[in-house]
């Protein structure tokens, strides 16, 4: 006897649909937050503001203790009101990748694992796509300004990475950096009056751009590492200096002297120690800082801001 099958047609293709549905994958909808706080005893029970970042993102930048942080959408806990974003897995800890949360009104359930106590912990919140990433920032050794705002930075085709200006440490604060000199728009240049900065005597890895392309640097406060290649640019010609912290990606800029006021005691330090012909950094051909040539070819860059190879036997 020949066996007829008997599935509807119709249940076929339901079954088909589901499983389809069941491959896709979920649409994450952007949260809105007004303000997102951090608490817990990770932070001895006190509560601190997340800064907002022009991107829509959260961030701490801060010391922490071992314990738990959690993050919740008002400064104090509302019963009913409150809500906290709540780790999709348990144990996750704060230093991670990227890990996804959900959001709950529950004040009992866990946060977010803080294993050690250290001074440099950031962690971003992206509303967007429901994560928390975390880190422990470590300093870096150079930060540099490349581009066409200030003289010899660039051509009218490209700019020059041999070119780029280092900026000063703080003694004090590892993660400050500071840049006193000329910066213009200037003719017969790609790009005029814009810049951005370095990490390292060459482009990229590490970046540091404004959230928007042409911010005015006198306008700017926040600043992002990586991401599209923004610059900053200058509405002014004179004399600036540009602080950046690197823990907060924050930076400021002053414009200490529009041309022809600079004072004639600046001047004249300034011509001499580019007339002494001295060494203010020494890197090796992948752009990497030297604490002091080493045999092969050395990156001299010198006061007056051009760069010289030079070969050490020794």
């Amino acid at each position: 006897m020949k066996h007829t099958n008997m599935t509807n047609p119709m249940q076929k293709t339901k079954y088909i649909l589901l499983a389809v549905a069941l491959l896709l994958p979920v649409a994450i909808h952007a949260q809105s937050f007004e303000g997102l706080w951090a608490t817990g005893s990770a932070l001895d029970g006190g509560t601190v503001q997340l800064t907002k970042r022009p991107d829509g993102l959260f961030r701490f930048a801060g010391a922490l203790k071992a314990g738990e942080l959690k993050i919740m959408t008002t400064e104090t806990f509302v019963q009913g009101t409150t809500q906290f974003l709540k780790p999709s897995y348990v144990d996750s800890y704060l230093i991670n990748h990227g890990l996804r949360y959900g959001l709950t009104k529950d004040e009992s359930q866990e946060g977010w694992v803080v294993s050690f106590q250290e001074d440099t912990y950031r962690f971003l919140v992206d509303p967007v796509n429901r994560t928390v990433t975390g880190e422990l920032m470590l300093p870096w050794n150079e930060v540099l300004i490349a581009g066409s705002a200030f003289l010899g930075g660039s051509n009218s085709v490209e700019w020059d990475r041999n070119a780029m200006l280092p900026f000063t440490r703080d003694h004090d604060q590892p993660y400050v950096f500071t840049w006193t000199g000329e910066l213009g728009v200037y003719s017969d240049v790609v790009e005029p009056g814009r810049f951005k900065l370095e990490g390292q005597m060459t482009w990229g890895p590490r970046e540091l751009h404004p959230y928007v392309q042409d911010e005015d640097i006198l306008q700017a406060s926040q600043m992002r590492t990586g991401g599209d290649d923004t610059k900053w640019r200058v509405s002014q010609n004179g004399t600036y200096r540009i602080t950046v912290n690197l823990f907060t990606e924050t930076i400021h800029a002053e414009l200490l002297n529009l041309p022809g006021t600079t004072s004639p005691t600046a001047v004249r330090a300034t011509e001499d120690r580019r007339q002494s012909g001295e060494v203010v950094s020494v890197y090796d051909l992948s752009g990497r800082p030297l604490d002091k040539p080493r045999k092969g070819i050395n990156l001299m860059r010198m006061a007056d801001g051009s760069v010289r190879k030079v070969i050490c036997k020794e």
